[in-house]
Parts: structure tokens; C-alpha cells; sequence
């Protein structure tokens, strides 16, 4: 199994005469994670991603190794934004009890919104990793360790203002939390209503007091 090259902000592409022709990688990766979001790794073939990104085969070959390096340079870029995005949340000017409310109702609704297949990127992805696929093992598994670090930050600071239960284990709750996440993105998969997914947050809220 080859590893993806790295990507730089600009990477060239051949074109019919022969001059390269700059693309935006954040742009191809962009439109590649959309592709695999969509219709799952397995299923979309590399004529999709040329397709998606406007690149030829040999093009994404030449930056990215093959379709399953494609795949992990697409989770990374598409998880730097998903881990910035928690981090404002859980960072918003409120007190860290009612900002990890918000971001928890965020994924309830968000995982309604988003009912199917198409869920959450990571979350499909993660549901659909091979048991052999230890590249991709590691991948999910460190951008779940962010977003669980993340979490448990915002508990901690709860803790400091009485909000929630000093005994706690920080970091077990970080994981616990990042169960419910993950747990509201399966759910929504098959259309829960939004009250159910809201029922869950308060449920896991009341846990930490």
C-alpha cells in the first residue's frame, strides 16, 4: 500500500503540450473528500475523482500515490476543518458548560439535517474502515484523540467554576463525550428527530454534574 505524497498549496499538472498547469490542492482535496463523503471509499472509483477534481488519473496519482492515498490526504484536510470548527465552538464566549451544550445540540441538528448516507464524513468513514487498514486506523484515531482532548479542555473548565463534578476523569469524559458525538452522527443516519437527538445531549449534560 503506497503513502500519499505531500501535497503542496499548489501542485502541478501536464498539460496537452506539455506545460504544467498549476491546481489548488486544498480545492482538489476539498472535492475529493465530497466524493468519498458521498458515496463511501469503496465505492467511488478514480474516474469519479478525476471527474470531481477536474484532474487526470495520472495527475492524482503523481501527488497522492493511489486512490487510498487520495482517501487519507482527503480525511486530513477535510478533518482540519471539522477539529478547528469544534475548537471555536467549545471556545465561544459563553460559560464551558453552555458551550459544550451548544456544540452537542450542533451535531443533533447538524446529524438531522444530514440524515442517510451521507452523514458525517469522518463517521462514515470510520464505519466503513477495513480491519486491516492500518493507515486509515491511525488516521481516525488520532483526530478522534483532538477532538476528545477538546472536549475534555471544556470539561475541565467546568469543573474550575463548579459546573460540573470534580471528581470526574477529565479524560474519560473527553471519550465519553466523543461517543455521544459520534453516536448522534449514527443515529441521524437513519432520520431520528431532532427532540430524540436533544433528549441525548441532556442526558449526557446531566451526566457531568
Amino acid at each position: 500500500m503506497s503513502h500519499p505524497k505531500q501535497a503542496s498549496k499548489k501542485a502541478g499538472e501536464v498539460g496537452q503540450r506539455g506545460r504544467p498547469r498549476e491546481f489548488d490542492a486544498d480545492t482538489v482535496l476539498a472535492n475529493a473528500s465530497q466524493v468519498f463523503w458521498d458515496h463511501g471509499y469503496h465505492a467511488t472509483s478514480i474516474d469519479d475523482l478525476c471527474k470531481a477534481t477536474g484532474l487526470l488519473r495520472g495527475s492524482l496519482y503523481g501527488v497522492f500515490g493511489d486512490k487510498h492515498g487520495i482517501m487519507l490526504a482527503a480525511l486530513d484536510h477535510y478533518s482540519e476543518g471539522a477539529v478547528a470548527r469544534l475548537a471555536q465552538r467549545l471556545a465561544a464566549p459563553v460559560e464551558p458548560e453552555q458551550a459544550l451544550r451548544d456544540a452537542l445540540l450542533h451535531y443533533a441538528r447538524v446529524s438531522c439535517a444530514l440524515s442517510g448516507r451521507r452523514s458525517c464524513f469522518i463517521t462514515n468513514t470510520t464505519l466503513e474502515m477495513q480491519p486491516d487498514d492500518e493507515e486509515l486506523r491511525a488516521r481516525v484515531a488520532a483526530i478522534q484523540r483532538r477532538m476528545a482532548t477538546l472536549l475534555a479542555a471544556t470539561v475541565i473548565r467546568g469543573q474550575a467554576n463548579g459546573a460540573f463534578d470534580s471528581t470526574l476523569d477529565e479524560k474519560a469524559v473527553g471519550n465519553f463525550l466523543l461517543c455521544v458525538m459520534q453516536g448522534l452522527r449514527v443515529m441521524g443516519r437513519v432520520a431520528q428527530e431532532e427532540d430524540a437527538l436533544t433528549g441525548i445531549v441532556d442526558v449526557a449534560m446531566r451526566a457531568l454534574v
